[in-house]
């Protein structure tokens, strides 16, 4: 198997979207980025969230003694609840809570529901100019594409 370097990809949102061109005209849907992270505490109910009760996690919240909110959340008295959503399956803000999950992906589904129109992740070291590499079979029909997001080990790269 012979690997190639066959270019770079600029990322200035943490994140990248895999999918077909084909699909940006007929299914992406302009939708601005929503982040409201809801927590409540496990005992009172009561609720904070970001971008309402606090602008930042290191924010000072006097109702809590001036705890800010990763205070809080070591606590281990308050939890994330399930927030907003994206509106459309397509979207940047779609790609954006894809990203911000737990696992740091997601499926992005069709405007119809299917899934497979395409997957957004995390680059795991956030913003820069990342190598994208292609691994070709012996006989030399491409076999998978790579973004390296950690410089590994490229001695078997060819540019």
């Amino acid at each position: 198997m012979s690997t190639k370097l066959i270019g770079h990809v600029g990322v200035d949102s943490g994140q990248l979207l895999l999918c077909d061109p084909c699909y940006i005209d007929s299914q992406w849907v302009e939708e601005d980025f929503e982040d409201f992270r809801t927590y409540q505490h496990k005992d009172t109910g009561k609720e904070l969230t970001y971008r309402i009760d606090f602008r930042n996690y290191a924010e000072p919240i006097e109702i809590y003694g001036g705890k800010n909110m990763n205070e809080l959340i070591a606590t281990g008295e308050w939890e994330e609840i399930a927030g907003t959503k994206a509106i459309h399956p397509f979207s940047y803000n779609a790609c954006a809570h894809a990203t911000l999950s737990e696992d740091g992906y997601g499926q992005l589904h069709y405007k119809h529901g299917n899934e497979g129109v395409g997957v957004a992740f995390s680059t795991a070291f956030g913003d820069g100019m990342y190598p994208v590499v292609a691994h070709y079979m012996p006989d030399g029909t491409l076999r998978s594409v790579e973004v390296l997001f950690q410089d590994d080990d490229d001695d078997d790269i060819e540019d």
